[in-house]
C-alpha cells in the first residue's frame, strides 16, 4: 500500500509543469516524428541526432495518437519515470528488503534531476527505465530466480533502443560476473546480449553515418563539443551535485558552494553509510554498475563530447539505493533525522524547478508571443535558417530567417542580406554560430541601431534594431 501512494505521489510531482515550454531538442523531435514517416524518421533524420531508434519510433506511434502538445509528446517520459520509480522498489527489495526498496523509491520519486527528465520529451527516462529493469532481470538471475531467457533478451534490446551511453551498463555487469565468478551465469548473459545485438543489427549503417556527422560536427564546431559533453575535470564532481539537487543553481557562486557543502557532505556520508552496511554481493553489484559507465563515459569524452551528467541519469537508481541504505544503516532518531533531512532537501530543490520557471525549460513560448505583438517586424537567427522550437510555436505566421549564409560564420560574406525598418535580433547559440557577433557588426554598418533588449530564461536575449 505505501509503495502505491509513493507511485501517486512520482506521478503528481511529474505532472506539475509539465506544459512549460518546448526547447530546442524536444522541438526537433516533435517536428521531426510529426512530418516525417517512420522509415524517413529511422533511415534520415536519426542520422542527424546521434540515438538509436527506440525514442523515435515510440514518440511517432504516440503523436499519431495523442498528438503534438507539451504534454502530449512528454507523457511517454513521466510514464517512464513512475515505473522506473517501481523497478527501484523492487530492486531494494530484492536485494535487501522491503524498507530500503521503500525508502528507495521515496527518494527517486522526489529527486529533482529524474523528475527534470521525466518530464522531457527525450530518450533519457526511457533509458533509465530500461537500465532498472535489465539490473532487476539480472539480479533474479544471479539469485537462482527461475527467469526466461527471452525476457532478459527483451530487456538487452530495450537497453540498446533506448540511449548510446546506457550501453555502458553491458560492459560494468560483465566485470561484475567477471568477479563473481559465475561462469554458467557469464554464459547466458552473454548469449541474451549477442541475440539482442543480432535483432538490431540493421541499426549499424545508421549508426555509423551518425557517428560520421558527429565526428564533422565536432571537427567544424569547438563551442559545440564543450556544451555537448567534452572531457571536463568539474564533470564527476558535478554529476554528483546533480544528482542530489537537479538542474538548479545560483549566480553567487560562494553562496552556492557554501550551501552545496553541508548537502554534498551529508550524501557523501550516506553512500558511505550505505557502502558498509550492505551486504558484499549488492556492495559489488551497486559499486560496479555506478561507476564503470562514470569511468567509461569520462574516458570516451575525451575523444568524442558524450559525457554530460543527464546522459548518465540510468546511474541514480544505484544512487539513490546506496543513499538510502546509508539511512537504514542508522538505528533510532538517527535515522529519522537523516531520512528527514534527504526528504527535505530533495523536496526543497523539486519545489524550486517547479514552480521557477527561471530553472525550466527554453522560453520559446515566451519569444514567440513577445514577437507576435511586434507588427511588421524582420526576426533574424544566428543561425542558416529559422529555429524549431520557434517554428512550433510561430506556426508560420512571423516573418523570420536565418542571418548565415554559411554556419559558423567566420567572415563577413557568410552572413547574409536583409533589409527592414524593424529587426529583432535572437542570440541563441550566438557563441557556436557567430562568436564573432558578425550579425550585430552587419547591422551596425548598415546604421541599425539597437534601442531594446530582452532576455527570455534559457534562449537567452533579444535584440530590436530600427533603421536610422
Amino acid at each position: 500500500m505505501i509503495i502505491f501512494f509513493i507511485l501517486v505521489l512520482s506521478l503528481i510531482l511529474r505532472i506539475i509543469s509539465l506544459n512549460q515550454s518546448l526547447w530546442l531538442d524536444e522541438a526537433i523531435n516533435t517536428l521531426a516524428v510529426k512530418s516525417y514517416s517512420l522509415v524517413d524518421l529511422v533511415t534520415h533524420y536519426a542520422v542527424a541526432d546521434f540515438h538509436p531508434p527506440g525514442w523515435f519510433i515510440l514518440l511517432w506511434f504516440w503523436g499519431k495518437v495523442f498528438g503534438y502538445s507539451e504534454i502530449a509528446v512528454r507523457m511517454p517520459s513521466v510514464i517512464f519515470g513512475v515505473l522506473t520509480i517501481w523497478i527501484v522498489y523492487l530492486i531494494g527489495k530484492k536485494l535487501k528488503s522491503r524498507e530500503l526498496g521503500i525508502i528507495a523509491a521515496l527518494l527517486l520519486s522526489i529527486n529533482p534531476l529524474h523528475i527534470y527528465y521525466s518530464q522531457e520529451a527525450r530518450m533519457y527516462s526511457l533509458a533509465t527505465l530500461a537500465v532498472s529493469i535489465n539490473i532487476f532481470l539480472m539480479i533474479k538471475v544471479l539469485k537462482k530466480e527461475k527467469l526466461n531467457l527471452f525476457l532478459l533478451v527483451l530487456s538487452d534490446i530495450g537497453v540498446l533502443a533506448s540511449d548510446y551511453i546506457a550501453y555502458f551498463l553491458f560492459p560494468a555487469q560483465f566485470v561484475f560476473l567477471l568477479l563473481i565468478r559465475k561462469r554458467e551465469l557469464l554464459k547466458k548473459w552473454f548469449i541474451a546480449l549477442i541475440a539482442a545485438v543480432l535483432v538490431g543489427i540493421w541499426w549499424i549503417p545508421t549508426f555509423i553515418a551518425q557517428l560520421d556527422v558527429g565526428s564533422v560536427a565536432s571537427a567544424n564546431l569547438p563551442a559545440w563539443k564543450l556544451i555537448n559533453g567534452a572531457f571536463d575535470f568539474k564533470t564527476l564532481p558535478l554529476t554528483f551535485v546533480k544528482f542530489i539537487i537537479g538542474r538548479i543553481s545560483l549566480t553567487d557562486k560562494f553562496l552556492y558552494g557554501a550551501v552545496l557543502l553541508p548537502v554534498c557532505s551529508l550524501f557523501a556520508f550516506l553512500l558511505y553509510s550505505g557502502v558498509k552496511s550492505i551486504n558484499n554481493f549488492s556492495k559489488k553489484l551497486l559499486i560496479i554498475l555506478i561507476i564503470i559507465p562514470l569511468f567509461i563515459a569520462t574516458a570516451i569524452s575525451l575523444v568524442v563530447p558524450v559525457y554530460s551528467y543527464f546522459r548518465v541519469l540510468f546511474v541514480i537508481p544505484g544512487f539513490i539505493i546506496l543513499v538510502s541504505a546509508g539511512i537504514l544503516s542508522f538505528k533510532n532518531r538517527l535515522r529519522y533525522i537523516s531520512l528527514g533531512l534527504v526528504i527535505l532537501i530533495e523536496l526543497f530543490c523539486t519545489f524550486v524547478y517547479l514552480l521557477n520557471p527561471l530553472y525550466q525549460r527554453e522560453d520559446w513560448r515566451g519569444v514567440v508571443n513577445y514577437l507576435k505583438s511586434m507588427k511588421n517586424s524582420l526576426i533574424l537567427f544566428e543561425s542558416s535558417g529559422t529555429l524549431p522550437p520557434f517554428n512550433y510555436y510561430a506556426k508560420g505566421e512571423l516573418n523570420a530567417k536565418g542571418a548565415l549564409k554559411d554556419f559558423p560564420a567566420r567572415n563577413d560574406r557568410d552572413v547574409a542580406d536583409f533589409t527592414g525598418t524593424n529587426i529583432y535580433l535572437v542570440d541563441y547559440l550566438v557563441q557556436i554560430s557567430d562568436p564573432e557577433r558578425l550579425v550585430a557588426k552587419k547591422l551596425e554598418n548598415l546604421r541599425y541601431k539597437q534601442t531594446d533588449i530582452k532576455n527570455f530564461s534559457g534562449v537567452g536575449f533579444i535584440y530590436h534594431y530600427v533603421k536610422q
